[in-house]
């Protein structure tokens, strides 16, 4: 059985991934070893320097993961930027990707009305640190009527992570390359997850997704933002075991 990876979102840890974690691990059918590495940044983790810090970069890392804890192959699931990183491993090492799970993310690069969002962003981190671009995400990555419970929890993993790594990851994003062409060329096992309610990558762009990849398992989640694993746990979790038992009877 393959370990299973999954790679956290900005500005957050593998802290976001604890329902995913106790369900996988508690189903030895489907589950079994899952590993959640933080990126360098994050999660206490010491940043890369500046000018290395980028999408290829943090693919490395995962790489790395994948030949030293899960024996060279992984099923491997990105949220968000972790996407981002999950598309760049794929372009980079495919070879170890067992199967991939796209979960709230994207494959286009920034536009340029974000990239400038971004550096706008870097700007006042500079200045005045992290507490309003917490303000500013939390408005934007949860569903209409979120839980009081999970937006203090999302609050408390993006008020640990270190100026110096947001900062890091913002200016990586804003350089990323656009991944559609990859897509395309996929041919291994792919869940597409979405939140109904994500403003920030929203089911046209999961749709726009699988347009390119028509063998892709797409699930919208009801009642969910762009934090659908920590929103909307039971649903995901349910969306993951529908996809690795499918996957796993190939």
């Amino acid at each position: 059985m393959l370990p299973i990876i999954l790679i956290h979102g900005f500005p957050l840890d593998a802290r976001m991934w604890t329902s995913q974690v106790e369900f996988l691990r508690g189903r030895g059918d489907v589950g079994g070893v899952v590993l959640t590495p933080n990126l360098p940044g994050f999660g206490g983790t010491p940043p890369l320097p500046r000018e290395q810090t980028s999408m290829e970069a943090f693919a490395r890392e995962i790489h790395q993961v994948i030949v030293r804890e899960a024996e060279g192959k992984a099923i491997v699931g990105g949220f968000s930027m972790g996407g981002y990183v999950l598309q760049e491993l794929l372009r980079s090492h495919p070879e170890v990707v067992a199967a991939a799970m796209f979960i709230n993310t994207r494959a286009e690069e920034d536009t340029p009305v974000a990239r400038d969002g971004r550096l706008q962003s870097i700007n006042e981190i500079t200045q005045k640190g992290t507490a309003g671009l917490i303000d500013a995400m939390l408005g934007k990555l949860l569903a209409k009527q979120p839980s009081p419970a999970v937006k203090d929890q999302v609050r408390a993993i993006m008020a640990s992570q270190s100026p110096e790594g947001i900062i890091h990851a913002q200016l990586a994003m804003s350089q990323r390359r656009n991944q559609t062409d990859l897509l395309a060329r996929l041919t291994l096992p792919v869940l597409i997850l979405a939140g109904a309610e994500d403003a920030t990558s929203p089911p046209s762009v999961a749709l726009s997704m699988q347009s390119h990849m028509p063998q892709a398992m797409l699930v919208q989640i009801a009642s969910a933002g762009h934090m659908a694993p920590m929103e909307q746990p039971a649903a995901v979790n349910a969306a993951i075991e529908t996809f690795l038992t499918t996957t796993r009877s190939q």
